[in-house]
């Protein structure tokens, strides 16, 4: 299976990966006349291996993608984790836990204690004016460690239902596929009494857990080495790999069709039609059709590059995410909800039919507010970021698995719908 470390060799910057794109070719057509080794080279320095990636032949790991105008695609899971130096161990710890019931009052907080399970003892500890906070916005509860781990079961269920509905409490939750429970924490760096906790501290939502209480959790492991290793494991994600097979018999004005959109047209073409000259076919990390953007990103993680004496930050969550997709220039503004919903209003429209590479994919709930956008790439897999924070990196999920994550943010016998939308100007 193709690790994190083969997409290291593409570097992080837009014009790195333009510069990379306008040698290519040139490097291909030099290759081919000096008889230098080509798939040796791109299988080298870009995941290509002409001899076990053939069509034929795809590796145990490698899945291929339903047929479709996206050409002859394969995709290979593996998991991604943030390095460790962006893990903010000290004040992930020190931040403690903060729950926002947004519009509550006195009065309706204490009536939704009081249609609980908690014995009103207990009821009044969360009332204690340590804990709770009326404020405009509604009631800010700062419970402690032990009262976080003191909740019962069906309390917390209860609780995180409601949390989970309001984004100001979306640091507060991680959602984590139970299907990936094996590949986050059996490494043996965390023990079964820390399993223990995160699973008392969780709530479960059909194929996730949702967890609460990160602070109140590591408040309790004996090392700065067992948090490290918890958090890192916490914050991995599922991704793939994606690469496009490409022969001398390739159909290249249609993928150039596909794949060319935005102001990218000439260079996917040129790509495409030098890689048929590789007699045996390659399959080509699509990478190397991404705009320089998003192509610079994948698999990466925020840095912090915004001087706070500029002012504030650039939020890139994922809706600067999904709009600057095409943009040789990011648009700082589309971090800002308002900013970001105002373009798509503006300059998008639904699709009709099938959605297609490049289109905007939008999960929103009953009452029609968005709650994460993505762009589709091909067969139901989307570019994405799943979070606004520098833990949350740039990937490759699929639809469906995101409708699932984002599912933990409504009720259960709610339901999220997924749209598609496409720019008017591509």
């Amino acid at each position: 299976m193709p690790s994190i470390v083969e997409t290291a060799a593409f570097p992080n910057s837009a014009a790195s990966v333009t510069r990379i794109r306008t040698r290519l070719a040139a490097l291909i057509l030099a290759g081919m006349v000096a008889g230098v080794g080509l798939g040796g080279f791109l299988g080298w320095h870009y995941g290509f291996n002409t001899a076990a990636d053939r069509r034929r032949s795809l590796p145990n790991s490698s899945i291929l993608c339903k047929p479709g105008p996206w050409g002859d695609l394969s995709y290979t899971p593996f998991t991604i984790a943030a390095p460790d130096d962006l893990l903010p161990i000290r004040s992930l710890e020190t931040e403690g836990v903060k729950w926002l019931f947004k519009g509550y009052t006195s009065d309706s907080f204490v009536t939704l204690l009081q249609s609980t399970s908690l014995k009103p003892e207990d009821q009044q500890k969360l009332l204690a004016p340590d804990v709770f906070h009326l404020q405009a916005n509604g009631v800010l509860l700062t419970p402690s460690a032990d009262l976080v781990m003191s909740l019962p079961t069906d309390v917390r269920d209860e609780l995180y239902t409601i949390l989970a509905a309001f984004t100001e409490n979306e640091y507060q939750f991680s959602y984590v596929s139970k299907a990936t429970l094996n590949d986050r924490f059996s490494s043996g760096d965390i023990s079964p009494s820390t399993m223990d906790l995160f699973r008392s501290l969780c709530s479960d939502r059909g194929n996730y857990l949702m967890f609460s209480g990160l602070s109140a959790l590591l408040s309790r492991l004996p090392s700065y080495t067992e948090k490290l290793h918890f958090v890192k494991a916490l914050t991995s994600q599922r991704t793939m790999l994606m690469r496009l097979h490409i022969t001398p018999q390739t159909d290249i004005d249609t993928l150039a069709e596909y794949w060319g959109k935005g102001c990218w047209d000439t260079d996917v073409r040129t790509i495409l039609k030098s890689l048929t000259a590789i007699p045996d076919g390659t399959w080509m990390n699509i990478l190397m059709v991404l705009p320089p953007g998003p192509s610079g990103l994948l698999y990466s993680y925020p840095t912090i590059t915004d001087n706070p004496m500029d002012g504030p930050p650039v939020n890139r969550d994922c809706h600067w995410t999904s709009l600057n997709f095409f943009l040789d220039v990011p648009n700082p503004n589309f971090g800002k909800a308002d900013y970001a919903f105002n373009e798509i209003k503006t300059n998008y429209f639904p699709i009709p039919g099938d959605p297609r590479y490049g289109d905007l994919v939008l999960f929103s709930k009953p009452d029609g507010s968005v709650i994460h956008s993505a762009i589709y790439i091909a067969d139901d897999i989307c570019y994405t970021k799943n979070g606004a924070t520098s833990i949350h990196p740039w990937m490759l999920a699929t639809v469906a698995d995101l409708l699932d994550q984002y599912s933990c943010q409504v009720p259960p016998d709610q339901k999220l719908t997924v749209s598609y939308f496409r720019n008017k100007g591509i």
